[in-house]
C-alpha cells in the first residue's frame, strides 16, 4: 500500500508538471520557498530548466489534480517547483511549506521504506525519488528517467537543499508513544479520514471522529504470524474518545453500541480481527488475522499508554 501511495503522489505530480499553470514566480524576498531552492550553477555541468512554478492553496490542484487533496489533508500551505539538469539527467524539486513541523513530518512519514541516506535530517531513498522532512517542509526530488549517477546526483540536490533550511522541527509527540520494538519506518501521523484510508481503508464515513483537536499515528507490529495493524488516536478529552470508540462499533462493525459501558470490543472483518480499545483519552484499533498475536500486539502497544 505504501509503494501504491508514493506510486500515485509521483504520477500526479508529474501529470501536473506538464499542464500546470504557475501562480507567481521566484521574487528577491528571503522568505519564500523559491529561495530555498539551491542555485547548483557553480557545482559543474548543472543547470536550472525552466522557471520556478509556485502554488498557494487550491491552486496545488494545477499542479496535481489526483493527489492534492493528501496535502491538504495535512495543512497544506504553498509549494514550489523547479527543475534541474546535470547531463542528460532531468531532475524535479518538490518544496512543500505545511503549516506545523509535524504535519510536514506527517505527509513524509506516509512511505519511508527504502534506504535512509544521512542528510542530519529525516530522509528517505527509493527508486530515483528522495523525499525529505524539515521543519515545517516536505520536499521531494526525483528523476524523470533512468540514467547513470542518478542516486548520487539526486542526494546531492538533497543535501544542498537541507543546509538552506535552519529550523529543525518536531514530529508529533505520539511518535514516543510507539513501542520501542517497532520499526520506525511504518509508522505515520495523520489527523484526517482520508490519510488513514490510504493506509488501512476502514470507512468514508468519519468514524474516528478526527478533528483539528484530535490526531493519530499508525504503525507495524510485527509478529512470526504477520503484521499487526495497530491504529493509536489521542483526543481532546475522555468523553471524545469514548464517543468515537462507539461510533466506530456501531459503524465498522454494524453493532448497536454498547449499553454496558465496556472499554473494549472484538470483532471480525473479512478474515481480520479487528479490536478496539478505549483509556481515557486514547482510542487504541488493532487488525490481524491471527486472534492471539493481534491481542498481543494490542496489549504491547497499551503499554506506554499504561506507563504514562
Amino acid at each position: 500500500m505504501r509503494k501504491l501511495i508514493l506510486t500515485i503522489i509521483v504520477f500526479t505530480a508529474l501529470l501536473g508538471v506538464s499542464c500546470n499553470k504557475p501562480t507567481e514566480k521566484k521574487s528577491g524576498s528571503s522568505d519564500t520557498i523559491a529561495n530555498l531552492m539551491p542555485d547548483m550553477s557553480k557545482e559543474g555541468q548543472w543547470r536550472s530548466e525552466g522557471e520556478i512554478r509556485c502554488y498557494k492553496g487550491e491552486t496545488l490542484f494545477d499542479y496535481m489534480n489526483g493527489g492534492a487533496e493528501l496535502y491538504h489533508a495535512y495543512g497544506f500551505e504553498k509549494a514550489c517547483v523547479k527543475d534541474y539538469q546535470k547531463g542528460d539527467n532531468l531532475y524535479t524539486m518538490e518544496i512543500y511549506e505545511m503549516e506545523s513541523s509535524p504535519k510536514a513530518f506527517g505527509i513524509y512519514s506516509l512511505d519511508r521504506q527504502g534506504e535512509h541516506p544521512f542528510l542530519k535530517q529525516e530522509a528517505t531513498y527509493q527508486e530515483g525519488s528522495l523525499t525529505i522532512w524539515k521543519d515545517h517542509y516536505f520536499i521531494r526530488i526525483f528523476a524523470s528517467q533512468k540514467g547513470a549517477n542518478i542516486k548520487e546526483e539526486i542526494l546531492s540536490l538533497g543535501e544542498k537543499t537541507v543546509s538552506q533550511i535552519k529550523g529543525e522541527g518536531e514530529m508529533t509527540s505520539l511518535m514516543k508513544l510507539i513501542p520501542v520494538d517497532v520499526k520506525k519506518d511504518t509508522a505515520s501521523s495523520f489527523w484526517q479520514m482520508g490519510p488513514i484510508n490510504n493506509i488501512f481503508f476502514i470507512s468514508h464515513e468519519n468514524l474516528l471522529n478526527l478533528s483539528g483537536d484530535s490526531e493519530g499515528v499508525t504503525f507495524l507490529y510485527q509478529t512470526g504470524k504477520g503484521d499487526i495493524r495497530i491504529i493509536l488516536i489521542r483526543y481532546s478529552d475522555s468523553n471524545q474518545a469514548k464517543d468515537s470508540f462507539e461510533k466506530f462499533i456501531s459503524g465498522y462493525f454494524s453493532q448497536p453500541p454498547s449499553s454496558k459501558g465496556g472499554d473494549e470490543y472484538k470483532g471480525k472483518k473479512g478474515e481480520k480481527t479487528v479490536i478496539a480499545k478505549v483509556k481515557d483519552n486514547y482510542l487504541l484499533l488493532s487488525a490481524g488475522t491471527d486472534e492471539a498475536e493481534t491481542n498481543k500486539a494490542l496489549l504491547e502497544s497499551l503499554k506506554p499508554l499504561e506507563a504514562k
